[in-house]
C-alpha cells in the first residue's frame, strides 16, 4: 500500500478521509507535478503507507516564485503543518534556466564562434542567476525553520537533459529554441545544460555547507543516476515513467532511508 499524495492546501483539507498531518511536505515544479509520472508519485509509491505527502508548487514553476506567486501557500503550509513534518523536499531551479525569457540572459547573443561552455557564457553568468535561486532555496528553508528545527530539508540536481526541442505534446521552448536563437554550436548544447545542472548542485552543496544547527540540508545528486542518453527522456525537461522510478529508487530512497524517513 503506497504512501497518501494530495495536491495542493486544498485537497488536503477537503474531503472525508481525513489523512492527518501530513509527514513529508513537497514544494516545487514539474518533476514533483508532471501529470504523467514524477518524483512525487513514484516517492509515494515507493514510500509506506503511514507516509502523508503534501505537494505545493505546481508545473513550471521557478525557484524564485516560491518568495511571490507562492508565497502564501508556502506560508500557510508552513504555519499549519511544517511542526510535526518529518521533511521538506524541494524542486526548483529548473524553470529558473528554461524558455527564451530565462534562457536568453545566460549567454551571449552570438555563439555560433564558441569552442566551449564557459566561453558561451554572458559576463557573471550563470553564477548570477544561481545566486539568486540559492536565495530562494535559503529564504524558504529559512521560512521552515521557524516552525521546524530539526526535520531535514532535501533537494535534487534533476539530469542531464537533451535539448532536442519536444514538449509533452508537441514543440517546446524549453532548451533548443533558446540555444538555436543564440547559435549555439550543436555540440555545446548537451554539455551548456548539463554544466548547469552541475552548478547548480555545487550551489546546493554550499548551502549544505553554510546550514546550522541540528537541522539538514541535504542535496540529493541525481543528475548522473540515468544513463546519459535521450532514450530515458519524454522531452526536453521531463523523464519517461520509468526512468522516474529508477532515479527515485536509486537516488532518493537509500537518502530518505538513512535519515529514518523510508
Amino acid at each position: 500500500m503506497a504512501a497518501k499524495v494530495y495536491w495542493g492546501l486544498n485537497s488536503i483539507n477537503s474531503g472525508d478521509d481525513h489523512p492527518g498531518n501530513p509527514t513529508l511536505i513537497l514544494i516545487g515544479d514539474s518533476w514533483f507535478w508532471y501529470p504523467f509520472n514524477n518524483l512525487a508519485h513514484e516517492l509515494a509509491s515507493q514510500l509506506s503507507f503511514n507516509h502523508v505527502l503534501l505537494v505545493l508548487g505546481n508545473n513550471g514553476a521557478e525557484a524564485q516564485e516560491w518568495s511571490t506567486k507562492y508565497r502564501k501557500q508556502i506560508d500557510l503550509a508552513f504555519k499549519w503543518y511544517a511542526e510535526g513534518a518529518q521533511g521538506l523536499l524541494l524542486s526548483g531551479g529548473g524553470n529558473d534556466v528554461a524558455g527564451p525569457e530565462d534562457f536568453d540572459p545566460l549567454i551571449e547573443d552570438n555563439c555560433s564562434g564558441k569552442r566551449t561552455v564557459e566561453s558561451c557564457y554572458s559576463p557573471l553568468q550563470p553564477g548570477s542567476l544561481l545566486g539568486k535561486i540559492r536565495g530562494s532555496y535559503e529564504d524558504v528553508i529559512a521560512k521552515f525553520r521557524k516552525y521546524n528545527g530539526t526535520a531535514p530539508v532535501f533537494t535534487h540536481n534533476y539530469e542531464k537533459a537533451w535539448p532536442t526541442g519536444d514538449g509533452p505534446f508537441g514543440p517546446a521552448k524549453w532548451l533548443k529554441v533558446p540555444m538555436e536563437r543564440a547559435r549555439v554550436p550543436e555540440k555545446l548544447r548537451h554539455p551548456l545544460f548539463v554544466d548547469l545542472i552541475a552548478q547548480l548542485r555545487n550551489a546546493q552543496l554550499e548551502i549544505a555547507k553554510a546550514t546550522q544547527g541540528p537541522g539538514k540540508f541535504i542535496p540529493i545528486e541525481t543528475a548522473g543516476t540515468l544513463p546519459d542518453d535521450e532514450d530515458v527522456w519524454a522531452n526536453e525537461l521531463h523523464l519517461k515513467p520509468a526512468a522516474f522510478k529508477k532515479m527515485v529508487k536509486a537516488a532518493w530512497i537509500p537518502v530518505l532511508k538513512q535519515e529514518g524517513i523510508a
